[in-house]
């Protein structure tokens, strides 16, 4: 679940689901029930009538951490496979420590627009290698710039290192699956995991909500992390 706008807008809400369902609602919020909405016009009455159909949870208990809700709606209750109730923790406070980070390799691909390409690699030693292969430069159209583009070396800084882990923690790394689709017309991520003697590939267009942090964190990585610039050209594993 990510809670992001509750304002007059209130579209900025999304909920995922163990079959990789990662939907986006507005969110209306009635006594103890969080009310994720879908709003639409069909072709049906012409686009004159008004349809919601309401995601309803409520909320049982909760702390500053974590609270635990109840489907009480149709919707809800097929969404989430008829589960009683539903426990969720603020990402922030679900670290998992017992992954031991060994290293992370990073891919993304071309769209239709200006996505630039990186193949990055990052390991336990703060080593970092980069292929910035395609970069555009900022306000600037589809002018590419050349002097990001290359092949990089160096090495991360503790606080960014920190905030790597920390975003492959609370990532529900052991359990996360991606949506396999690559169609469309976005960037393809690749990312795969090294840890605790174990290796996870993921590649999708579609990454779910709660990979959102790490996926972040590996485009800092690759954008602001002070490499040094080398000719000597090196493949990362794909």
């Amino acid at each position: 679940m990510q809670i992001s706008d509750t304002g007059d807008l209130k579209n900025d809400n999304y909920l995922s689901n163990s079959k990789l369902s990662d939907e986006n609602f507005e969110l209306y919020i009635y006594g103890d029930t969080l009310s994720f909405q879908k709003r639409y016009y069909s072709s049906a009455t012409n686009y004159e009538k008004l349809y919601v159909d309401r995601y309803d949870l409520k909320v049982i208990k909760s702390s500053d951490t974590s609270f635990v809700v109840r489907p009480v709606s149709f919707f809800s209750k097929k969404f989430f496979q008829d589960n009683p109730n539903l426990k969720f923790t603020k990402q922030s406070f679900s670290v998992n420590t017992t992954i031991r980070f060994e290293k992370i390799i990073f891919h993304t691909t071309e769209c239709f627009g200006m996505c630039p390409v990186y193949h990055l690699q990052v390991d336990k030693s703060k080593q970092v290698k980069l292929n910035a292969q395609v970069v555009y430069k900022p306000r600037n159209g589809f002018q590419t710039d050349t002097a990001t583009q290359g092949y990089f070396i160096g090495q991360l800084s503790d606080t960014t290192f920190e905030k790597l882990i920390k975003a492959i923690q609370t990532c529900n790394l052991r359990t996360l699956k991606m949506n396999n689709a690559l169609c469309c017309d976005g960037s393809i991520s690749t990312i795969i995991v090294y840890f605790n003697g174990k290796r996870k590939y993921f590649k999708t267009m579609f990454p779910p909500t709660i990979a959102n942090e790490l996926i972040k964190t590996l485009y800092d990585i690759c954008e602001e992390s002070g490499l040094t610039k080398t000719f000597d050209k090196f493949k990362i594993e794909e």
